[in-house]
């Protein structure tokens, strides 16, 4: 079904997930005065812009046409945006749910519908990415693999921690948060299952609508992924983080000329 490599992936991808929680499971209070890692952050935006813009999207497109090749509506584009929309529309109503439920009383916990809420809102995307490294191979899947390790980590400690300043108990918060760190593994299973067990046409179709829900959530993580903390809006200000952020990008980019044709990936 997989193979050695993205069996690889998979393992490294929970592990990164497991890592990233522990320290807020482990030990709320010293995870509470956590700082991130703007620079990472930054460098990963960047590598999420030129893998969404540069290679899934095009891709995708790249697959459509394979399929038929008269097709001129920009059918990925679309499926792009749905993608990125309904992602924003859930940070918009995860915002909204905080805002409505920001308790009185200082050190109160936090409502268990907020945690929950981020977790889906963090969740699809990891699956997606997750079937988007399993439908590819070669430098592509290496790359996927990298921006989602990149981020996997960081997005673990930021989930763990709202869910330990929940009223969430100690084993619905083991549950919830497994639930997530298997997300992306998942995705990649059900990428690896679509590209061993679909036939012709099926599965050229189903890993082109994988790429470009790829393509958008990948330009949802580097651009607005955390509103008004966005690593665009909060870190890039910095010089040094928008020349990580410019850096991750070309890095990227320069691969993608490597790697050649779209359609390849």
């Amino acid at each position: 079904m997989l193979t050695g490599l993205q069996w690889f992936y998979l393992v490294v991808i929970l592990l990164c997930a497991f890592g990233g929680g522990y320290l807020p499971l482990a030990k709320p209070n010293r995870a509470r005065g956590a700082e991130g890692f703007p620079l990472g952050e930054a460098f990963s935006s960047g590598v999420f812009l030129a893998l969404s813009l540069t290679m899934l999207l095009p891709s995708s497109t790249a697959v459509f046409r394979q399929v038929s090749p008269t097709l001129t509506y920009p059918v990925s584009s679309v499926i792009s945006i749905l993608a990125f929309l309904v992602l924003l529309a859930l940070e918009h109503l995860s915002s909204h749910f905080v805002s409505a439920n920001k308790q009185v009383t200082a050190g109160a916990p936090l409502p268990a519908g907020i945690p929950i809420i981020m977790t889906s809102m963090i969740a699809a995307p990891s699956f997606f990415l997750g079937a988007s490294l399993g439908v590819s191979d070669g430098d592509a899947a290496t790359l996927i693999f990298i921006a989602i390790i990149l981020h996997k980590g960081t997005a673990a400690f930021a989930l763990a921690l709202s869910m330990v300043r929940s009223s969430l108990t100690y084993p619905q918060t083991l549950v919830l948060f497994l639930a997530f760190a298997l997300m992306t593994p998942l995705g990649i299973l059900v990428g690896g299952l679509v590209r061993e067990y679909a036939v012709a046409d099926t599965t050229l179709i189903i890993k082109a609508v994988i790429l470009a829900l790829g393509a958008g959530t990948f330009l949802y993580m580097g651009t607005l992924h955390e509103m008004k903390r966005a690593t665009l809006i909060e870190h890039c200000c910095k010089p040094s983080c928008f020349a990580a952020m410019i850096a991750g990008l070309a890095v990227t980019s320069l691969v993608r000329w490597m790697v050649g044709e779209a359609h390849r990936l």
